[in-house]
């Protein structure tokens, strides 16, 4: 079958041949890959930032952001069978058992020995089928399947929304955005689904795309520096914006990083004296996979497939090499 990944031996972006996945065994179910979404990690990996292969390989098969449809499932597999829609999580429990992964948290891994699909020494979704254990993969709604691809970026919204919702002392109302990327606008979508008064931040004009598609779903757009809100998530990349997400928080507000760089500098004595919380969020718990898949049926089914652009996975040098332009998601395919 056909794979898009990383030739670590000569650093290249390519697709090739691979294996197929043998036949299920116990509780391990085999699914065709109807749609892979490219992000910002996966054009960090393709830059060779961050990542690598499975043990004893240098090819890496790319792909985190997946859905597919189930075509075989193992002895003892008992949720899931030939026809349903599932999406896989990420992370898998590492090997050195942490306390966190035994208790179902691999998201909060302590060890250096987690794994995760398609980044980090593990072989991901960008190809035509793959095999996982049943406990991996995530149902979802056959009515949902054409947008699923973005439960997992999802997934990242759910596990920060919690944390900031439990660490603010009082009924937070108001949140801030930085970002109108996909994790941005996603974010802002949850939070108002949630009811809270959103506003995005980010430096594209209101004419543009992105701000046109919040405003028409009541979020305000904001491209000049907003007011000060209770809650602020930050979805940009930079680490200048990380510190502007501080700036942004009301007494006693809650900040999460989601994708800042660099480094960023914090006005000690503001966080104290206003006692101001950050922290810092990555992957997602089955849980918040669980949760949104949930959520992405209760968002308007016509503003959640908008978000999306479908390109034929022989796109994915242009697709990986540079960002989507006024695209907010593009997904790949495999045609039957």
């Amino acid at each position: 079958m056909r794979a898009v990944g990383l030739d670590f031996a000569r650093r290249l972006l390519a697709d090739r041949d691979v294996a197929p996945p043998p036949a299920p065994g116990p509780g391990e179910v085999v699914f065709r890959i109807r749609g892979v979404g490219v992000c910002g990690t996966d054009r960090e990996l393709a830059a060779f930032e961050i990542g690598y292969p499975p043990p004893g390989a240098s090819w890496l098969t790319l792909g985190h952001e997946a859905v597919g449809e189930v075509v075989a499932a193992g002895d003892g597999v008992a949720a899931l069978a030939p026809g349903d829609w599932v999406v896989p999580l990420v992370r898998r429990s590492c090997r050195a058992g942490c306390r966190w992964c035994a208790a179902g948290r691999r998201d909060l891994c302590e060890s250096a020995t987690c794994a995760e699909r398609g980044i980090y020494g593990l072989d991901g979704y960008f190809c035509e089928f793959a095999l996982d254990r049943a406990e991996d993969l995530v149902r979802v709604a056959p009515e949902l399947a054409d947008v699923a691809v973005l439960v997992e970026p999802l997934s990242v919204i759910e596990k920060a929304v919690e944390r900031l919702t439990a660490t603010h002392p009082g009924e937070p109302r108001t949140v801030l955005v930085l970002g109108a990327g996909p994790i941005g606008i996603l974010a802002a979508l949850v939070l108002q689904l949630r009811g809270f008064e959103v506003t995005v931040h980010s430096l594209e004009p209101v004419s543009h795309p992105r701000a046109r598609l919040l405003t028409s779903s009541g979020v305000l757009y904001c491209p000049r520096l907003p007011a000060k809100a209770d809650l602020v998530i930050e979805a940009t990349g930079s680490g200048q914006a990380a510190a502007l997400a501080v700036d942004r928080l009301s007494p006693n507000g809650v900040c999460c990083l989601l994708g800042a760089r660099g480094e960023a500098r914090f006005p000690a004595l503001r966080l104290i004296v206003e006692n101001l919380a950050v922290f810092g969020s990555v992957n997602a718990s089955p849980a918040a996979f669980r949760l949104a898949a949930q959520d992405l049926g209760r968002l308007d089914r016509k503003l959640a497939a908008s978000l999306l652009r479908r390109v034929s996975w022989r796109a994915y040098g242009e697709s990986i090499r540079t960002t989507p332009g006024d695209s907010i998601k593009l997904v790949h395919v495999f045609a039957d």
